[in-house]
């Protein structure tokens, strides 16, 4: 674990200023929205709900990557999935848990399906960049690492919920699965190594298209 490394409290700290810096800027797309996406008026509240989401996502990891560098919570359970399943049983014990733990496993499969849209449907990445400024090359390069990089997130995304969603229809916690599990259970597959080695990849192409796209971004119709 990176904390566990030589200076890893020290890249950890980096890391959660940098969590911070993003979950910002998904807070002020919440207030001021994309106006400079061409979308009416229903997706730029969709894309308002998605970026709010995506700033508590961001915002949370942040507090965890702080906090470990600060020396809390320190001591990480080995179970990589302990947090999902002790959720998961959380939710199955309050009134309509099963079909609220349902609803949010769907959620996170149909978030992945838009995963697979954005990697091999029509892709309107360039009405979030500054096209103006880059030469075709850069266009088709961050096109294509971008189509990478959704594929792999889909696949993580929808792995994970099918286990929430497992987990909710036998009503069973402990078959909940983080990302971590997620991955694990890609790896468990036939040929998991190989895949695992793909999706992996993938993920790394997400860093690097994520880089890319802080490059050219436009900020708030700019």
């Amino acid at each position: 674990m990176v904390v566990h490394l030589p200076a890893g409290r020290v890249v950890l700290a980096f890391v959660g200023l940098g969590l911070i810096a993003h979950a910002a800027f998904r807070a002020a797309l919440v207030l001021v929205g994309e106006h400079y996406v061409h979308r009416g008026p229903l997706r730029q509240i969709i894309r308002r709900v998605i970026n709010a989401f995506a700033f508590l996502f961001y915002l949370g990891m942040a507090s965890t990557a702080g906090a470990l560098a600060i020396g809390w919570n320190a001591h990480v359970p080995a179970d990589r999935n302990a947090g999902p399943r002790h959720l998961s049983a959380r939710i199955l014990i309050a009134p309509l848990g099963r079909p609220l733990l349902i609803a949010i496993g769907v959620g996170i499969l149909v978030a992945a399906v838009v995963q697979l849209v954005h990697a091999f449907g029509p892709n309107h990445v360039r009405e979030r960049l500054r096209v103006e400024e880059m030469t075709e090359r850069q266009c088709k390069t961050v096109l294509g690492v971008g189509r990478i990089a959704f594929a792999a997130r889909a696949t993580v995304l929808a792995t994970f919920g099918y286990f929430v969603v497992r987990s909710a229809i036998d009503g069973v916690p402990g078959e909940a699965r983080g990302p971590a599990g997620a991955l694990h259970a890609v790896w468990e597959l036939p040929h998991g190594d190989f895949l695992l080695a793909v999706v992996a990849s993938g993920l790394i192409a997400f860093g690097a298209y994520g880089l890319l796209e802080a490059r050219w971004r436009r900020l708030f119709g700019t």
